[in-house]
């Protein structure tokens, strides 16, 4: 689900109502800033209200970023089944990933923002997620290599590991830190140096 930044929508939920309008808190100010009573204000209701659907700042914190977090793996995960040619299937992904990025950068900023030092275990909870996404993309690489579109002696993990790595540091730097757009020539040329290695062709 993208994270939708527009709180106000007269559509969405009280609960859904307090998580945006945390995430746009948390975004504007260091966590320890932020005060239940804000967000409430935020969202348009009652202190109360948000005790009623969230126990503690911390637990609405720890929803906060499992929301986001969740949004940014979804743009990877829904082509994994979809494999029909390897290369347009990385593609599909970066193209998706960059359209997520694009559309919901501010609450993917969150990610990107130092947390509070007690909250090891979302960053446990981040290598987790990781670590299932990286075993999908590295069966998508060992899929290219059962179809010879990927010479056989690649290591699968490694080639997963780097194409994970030029959507999260190289893309999402780009749009998220830098704040710039990622032109298709940029993307053609990401997937030429993925596909094709930097060495000189002898």
């Amino acid at each position: 689900m993208p994270v939708n930044l527009n709180y106000k929508n007269e559509e969405l939920g009280k609960k859904e109502l307090i998580l945006l309008a945390a995430i746009e808190m948390f975004l504007e100010k260091d966590y320890y800033q932020v005060t239940v009573v804000e967000i409430a204000e935020r969202a348009g209701v009652g202190k109360g209200t948000v005790y009623e659907y969230y126990s503690s700042k911390e637990v609405l914190f720890r929803e906060c970023f499992s929301y986001c977090t969740n949004s940014y793996l979804n743009s990877f995960i829904e082509h994994l089944n979809k494999t029909s040619n390897v290369k347009k299937t990385m593609r599909d992904i970066i193209n998706t990933h960059l359209q997520m990025l694009s559309e919901n950068r501010r609450g993917i900023r969150l990610l990107y923002k130092e947390r509070p030092y007690n909250f090891q275990e979302l960053q446990n909870w981040v290598i987790e997620q990781r670590q299932t996404l990286l075993a999908g993309i590295t069966e998508l690489i060992k899929e290219g290599i059962r179809l010879k579109e990927i010479r056989s002696d690649v290591d699968a993990e490694m080639a997963g590991r780097i194409f994970l790595a030029l959507n999260y540091v190289v893309l999402g730097g780009i749009i998220v830190i830098d704040e710039d757009e990622v032109r298709k020539d940029q993307i053609d040329s990401m997937l030429d140096i993925l596909w094709h290695g930097i060495g000189e062709i002898q």
